[in-house]
Formats: structure tokens, sequence, C-alpha cells
């Protein structure tokens, strides 16, 4: 079994359990880190030397600057190749200036569509 990492940004309690669950019923190796804060985010992938499959974001979370996020991650080397899923509503995604490269899932979701979704990347 291939032990697969994400980092779910996300200051939503209904989306950290869901995913944990989700995650845990897909895969037991699966390793989920969850990290609040957009900005502390982007500090830790910065200085940290764990690996991580992909990153699950959430762009309703509370001062996320989603189009910053996204043109640091993909101007840090060691960061580009992760795998980046954003999700909300559609509205939301509008604001994502170039979305060239990342995965989309609607944060309107039943907890058996997330679990399905999740099986594509754990």
């Amino acid at each position: 079994m291939t032990l697969k990492t994400c980092l779910l940004v996300s200051d939503d309690p209904d989306d950290h359990q869901g995913f944990s669950e989700a995650s845990n019923e897909i895969s037991k190796g699966a390793v989920v880190l969850i990290i609040l804060d957009s900005q502390k985010a982007i500090e830790f992938l910065k200085n940290t030397a764990q690996h991580f499959d992909f990153i699950f974001l959430d762009l309703s979370m509370h001062g996320i600057q989603i189009n910053n996020f996204l043109e640091i991650l993909r101007g840090e080397p060691r960061l580009r190749s992760i795998e980046i899923i954003l999700y909300g509503d559609e509205t939301e995604l509008l604001k994502v200036e170039d979305a060239h490269g990342v995965t989309f899932f609607s944060k309107d979701y039943e907890y058996s569509e997330l679990r399905d979704f999740l099986k594509e990347f754990i």
C-alpha cells in the first residue's frame, strides 16, 4: 500500500471531520494534515521537508487570497508538482484568475460524493 499525504487547508470543522472520515475509509494509510489558515499553510509548505501528494483548499475560508496562494505554490519548484483541489461554490471559482492545472470540487456535497471523489487521489 502506497502512503498518500494530503494537506487540507480549511477553517470549517465539518469539512475536517468529513474529509478525515472519508480518507480513513478509503485508505488506512492516508495521512491528512489540517491547517486552518491559507497564509500559515504557505509558510508551513515553504519550511517543511514533508512531501504532500495533494492539497485540498477551501475557497470559502475566511481571509483566503487564492490567487496569491496559487502563485506562491507555482513559483516554488519543490511545491509545483503537488496536485491542487479547490473546493467551494461556482462564484468562488470565478475569483481564481488562473485555474490551469487545478481540480475543482463543489462544496455543496454529500459525504458519499466526497468519498468517491477522494478515491481518485488516495
